[in-house]
């Protein structure tokens, strides 16, 4: 007699069509029971079930460490262009993910990921993922071989915070409008399929959806400071490390002989050589009321 293991899924570009499907067959399992224990909350179990054939065909995304600090940076300055979103509904996860730090009114934990869905009229609805390993215990689903699961905000509700799920929305929303605007700018990011892992194989057969995951990754500055394109070894300066140069607006020139002017976003950049971390100045957290 085979003992089967336990096989845990990981967060890496790879797994994560493995991951949404995963997720999708256990909430549409414990929707199914919720549905025949407690009818009278079958309307709202009813866009439950929606959400979850959203996610089931959702675009799917993987934000690399540094990206996924340039998009809290850029979501906490909080001035960039509003995006909307670039399909009906999508998954995402971060490299290392998000510190939201709210300890004040009663929750912190790491937003692993998020998952969006368009619901008409320009709005969009947020929810995130935590790979907290006590939330992860607490709800079952590190024995399933999960490693993500629902941020739970209970906590949040029992301090009687009712404009708690708005406030959030608007953190979560931000956020992903501040990915959504770098992933448009070339200079800033490359955006490419993903590869199977090497680390982590998977069967032949899982291959064309793991190509299918859009990954993020920071453009490397190959050039050390002071050092030009032509490699001339005219070094001026040596950095310990990098740091982002935040973006902003300005009045930018163009037509007939420039003379016309239109309001032009300056996307933020990472300084510095690629070897080098990078390295926030401030603490940066996504939170904000």
């Amino acid at each position: 007699m085979t003992r089967r293991k336990n096989k845990r899924l990981r967060l890496t570009p790879s797994h994560l069509p493995l991951i949404r499907d995963k997720f999708v067959t256990v909430w549409r399992e414990r929707a199914m029971r919720q549905y025949e224990a407690k009818p009278q909350y079958r309307r709202i179990l009813d866009g439950m079930w929606s959400e979850i054939d959203q996610m089931s065909v959702a675009q799917l995304w993987w934000i690399s460490r540094d990206m996924a600090k340039l998009a809290a940076d850029t979501a906490a300055q909080g001035d960039f262009p509003r995006m909307q979103a670039p399909a009906a509904s999508g998954v995402m996860f971060l490299e290392g993910g998000v510190l939201v730090d709210t300890s004040s009114i009663g929750i912190t934990s790491n937003v692993a990921g998020f998952f969006w869905d368009r619901i008409g009229d320009g709005e969009t609805s947020v929810m995130a993922f935590t790979d907290d390993p006590e939330s992860l215990r607490k709800s079952g689903a590190d024995s399933i071989g999960l490693p993500i699961d629902w941020l739970d905000l209970t906590a949040v509700r029992a301090k009687s915070i009712h404009d708690a799920d708005a406030v959030f929305q608007k953190a979560w929303i931000d956020y992903l409008q501040a990915v959504w605007a770098l992933s448009g700018e070339p200079r800033i990011c490359d955006t490419k399929p993903a590869e199977p892992s090497m680390r982590y194989p998977l069967p032949s057969r899982f291959e064309p959806e793991i190509r299918k995951v859009k990954m993020l990754v920071l453009r490397e500055n190959l050039h050390r400071p002071g050092e030009s394109s032509d490699d001339d070894e005219r070094v001026r300066r040596e950095y310990s490390h990098r740091f982002i140069v935040r973006g902003f607006w300005r009045d930018q020139a163009y037509g007939p002989n420039h003379s016309l002017r239109r309001r032009q976003w300056i996307p933020p950049f990472v300084k510095g050589p690629a070897d080098k971390p990078l390295i926030c100045k401030e603490t940066v957290r996504i939170w904000r009321r």
